[in-house]
């Protein structure tokens, strides 16, 4: 179920939004990543931006997770998080192949400039990019955040017990994909808290915000607001109501996953 293999075609302006089932522990994001543009490569991050802002510099754990007892260790993370959301939506949503490596890059990926395309395990929102005004005057529309709203109700719905008795039945899995990933000696559940409480910290943007077009591609005319991470400029790009819900999701998984 959900093994099989999916086209990905790309969409007609840009790939402004990747939803994230943060690990089945959804954080992401509670939420998820979306892409401003549309890539069909990854792009190097400018010279000068730091590739991890939010790395844990302490050693050892800090917030351990505990695998329930009896855990089978070949639990399927696919079939798993469609009966958590349902299958019908799951298939909808999301893109199996390489779930939950794609989880675990993902996720740490959400405080960093840039996050891989080919990593991102879910579909793009419906509907088209909405740029207002007119070149060298253009704005975000606020006809965007409803293409949100699909996600946004999907991380509300959430069952915050449930889904982190999930994240911890499968936390073997995620912690081997993190060191699979390049880091042998880092701690999944610690990166997973600091990038909830890296985007918590999200600035707020202006309640209009201007865009500038400097090629093909859309970006924040704002220097400030185009430098955030990836994942601060999701929340920024989804509107302020969609993403006091998503914070307010974050927090309360938060609670359940920090020591």
């Amino acid at each position: 179920m959900f093994a099989e293999k999916r086209e990905r075609t790309p969409e007609s302006d840009e790939r402004l939004g990747r939803w994230i089932l943060g690990g089945v522990v959804l954080i992401a994001l509670g939420a998820g990543v979306w892409y401003w543009q549309k890539r069909q490569v990854d792009e190097p991050a400018p010279a000068g931006v730091t590739d991890a802002p939010i790395a844990v510099d302490e050693p050892g754990i800090q917030n351990p997770i505990e695998t329930p007892a009896g855990t089978d260790p070949e639990l399927s993370a696919t079939e798993q998080a469609a009966a958590l959301i349902g299958a019908e939506r799951f298939a909808a949503m999301f893109v199996p192949d390489d779930f939950v490596r794609n989880i675990v890059a993902t996720v740490d990926n959400l405080g960093r400039p840039k996050v891989a395309a080919r990593m991102v395990p879910a579909k793009p929102p419906a509907g088209a990019f909405a740029a207002l005004g007119t070149e060298g005057n253009l704005v975000l529309g606020a006809g965007n955040f409803a293409r949100y709203t699909p996600w946004v109700d999907l991380v509300d719905r959430l069952d915050a017990d449930a889904t982190v008795e999930l994240y911890r039945k499968l936390y073997p899995q995620l912690q081997k994909a993190y060191e699979d990933l390049g880091n042998p000696e880092g701690y999944f559940n610690d990166r997973v808290i600091a990038v909830i409480d890296h985007l918590l910290a999200t600035p707020e943007p202006p309640d209009t915000i201007a865009l500038a077009r400097p090629n093909v591609f859309y970006e924040f005319a704002d220097p400030a607001l185009e430098a955030e991470s990836s994942g601060r400029k999701l929340l920024m790009r989804m509107g302020p109501g969609n993403a006091a819900r998503v914070k307010m999701k974050l927090r309360d998984i938060r609670d359940r996953i920090a020591s």
